[in-house]
Formats: structure tokens, sequence, C-alpha cells
């Protein structure tokens, strides 16, 4: 998912949930949810262009995605609880971001020999992450993306 989903969620979360500890929690775990369902993001045929491409555009939707959740839901928690909330929610993809930016290669799928410990520590925090991630191409991710957001703004606006 892009982080403007994640944020999105986990904001809504923030908010939905009154016990700080719980929420910023549960903001983390939403991502693997939501990384399970097929969609479609910027690291989705990364491959295929440059890094500088993709890191940009990842930085812009992380901008993006933290902006539109504090607009829409700024006032209804404390303001360090709502980003605590948005952090936790787009770890998981920073935590895997050093992989992609100094070691990945568009040729290159597997370590080499030659790996040192850096390279192996951050390659295997990708490797677990994308354990829960199911790609989609677009128009279909995007939309299976949407629809995930509305269906978890909906749920927790019941709680």
């Amino acid at each position: 998912m892009t982080a403007t989903a994640h944020a999105l969620v986990s904001a809504a979360i923030a908010t939905s949930i009154p016990s700080p500890t719980i929420a910023i929690s549960l903001a983390f775990v939403s991502h693997f949810m939501m990384d399970a369902i097929p969609h479609w993001d910027f690291g989705t045929n990364w491959r295929a262009r440059a890094k500088a491409k993709t890191g940009a555009v990842a930085l812009f939707d992380t901008i993006l995605g933290f902006s539109l959740a504090y607009f829409l839901f700024a006032g209804k928690v404390d303001t360090i609880v709502l980003f605590l909330a948005m952090i936790a929610g787009n770890l998981p993809d920073w935590m895997e971001a050093p992989y992609y930016i100094f070691f990945a290669k568009q040729t290159n799928r597997k370590l080499t020999s030659s790996a040192g410990f850096w390279e192996r520590l951050t390659y295997n925090i990708y490797k677990m992450e994308n354990v829960f991630h199911t790609k989609a191409q677009a128009p279909l991710g995007i939309i299976t993306q949407v629809v995930t957001v509305i269906f978890f703004f909906v749920l927790l606006q019941q709680l």
C-alpha cells in the first residue's frame, strides 16, 4: 500500500481507539494486514525505473499521506498520538528502505557471497516485510487500495 493509505488508516485507528499504546500498536499491525491485500504501490515494478525517481515519489507520497491524515483527523486525538500512529503504520516500509537505497540492484534479486553485515541485515528485513506483500498492477491494485482504506474507515467508525 502507499504511505498515504497507511497514514490514513493509522490516523483513523488513533482517533478510534482510546488507548494511545493500543492505537499505535494496532497502527503498526494494520500495515501488515493492509499489505496482505493485493495492491499497487510505488514499490511495484520498482526495478523498471530509476531509484531516485522511486525515492522522490515515495517521499512525496509520505508527505501527502501525513498531510491529508492530519487535515482529516487533527483535533480528534492528541497530535503526538496521531503522528506516532502514522509513523508506526509506515514503519515497516521505512525499515526496508535502506536495502532499496543502498544495496538493491535492478538486475540482482539475491544476496551475493560478498554481502557484508549491513547488506545481509537490510536484505533480511526486506524479505521479512515482503512475506506479507501481495502485489497487483494498476488500476486493480489502486482500486483495492481505495476500497481497503474505505473499509477501515467504516469499520473504525463503528467503534
